[in-house]
């Protein structure tokens, strides 16, 4: 039997886990099998179970890349110095994936990530490692801040950036329950947000 390429077993590792995100998102972890899985995917079962094990296993392995969109959307404030400029481009990223279907869809399976988290331990850590890595980003962006003097030096960081987090997972569970997010209005209150935190000119 030939070898199969590990550029061939990558992509089919996550072709199966854009179905099982598909079927996540639509019917929710729990309503949703392995054989839901089966036929969104259009591949067999010998080829679904070499790679996960279980349902338990795709979960997790979605939980574990979803840390990957969320860092490219938090890297949109590394491009410049100014952890203002910085911050803003970090919220009109997200903000702008919440419109799109995209988007919304790993925020509907985030979401039941969160309450799995709840009764298992590697999804626990997973999530809380995934909250952890933006706000240490955003703590460090206003640190350099304070360092520049463009962010007040009453201004505690981590705290800060904590609560910015915060103010982000809000919107995701408004948008999900079906609420209307305006970005102008959501990019309006966040700079009222920054102005708290820049310094006095």
């Amino acid at each position: 039997m030939p070898k199969v390429k590990p550029e061939t077993l990558a992509l089919r590792r996550e072709e199966i886990l854009r179905a099982a995100e598909n079927c996540f998102a639509r019917q929710g972890f729990h309503q949703t099998t392995i054989q839901d899985v089966i036929k969104e995917s259009g591949l067999s079962a010998g080829c679904i179970y070499g790679h996960f094990a279980s349902k338990d296993e795709l979960i997790q392995a979605i939980s574990d890349s979803r840390h990957g969109r969320d860092s490219t959307l938090f890297a949109a404030g590394g491009d410049t110095d100014d952890p203002l400029q910085g911050l803003r481009a970090v919220a009109r990223a997200f903000l702008g994936d919440l419109q799109k279907e995209a988007g919304l869809q790993a925020r509907r399976v985030g979401l039941q990530l969160w309450a799995e988290a709840l009764r298992d331990d590697v999804i626990r850590e997973q999530v809380a490692s995934g909250i952890r890595q933006p706000i240490a980003l955003i703590a460090e962006m206003l640190r350099r801040g304070q360092k520049r003097g463009v962010i007040h030096r009453t201004v505690q960081p981590r705290g800060a950036a904590r609560a910015i987090v915060a103010m982000f997972q809000g919107i995701v569970l408004q948008r999900l329950w079906g609420e209307s997010i305006s970005t102008s209005e959501a990019m309006q209150v966040f700079e009222t947000f920054l102005a708290g935190l820049a310094a006095k000119r």
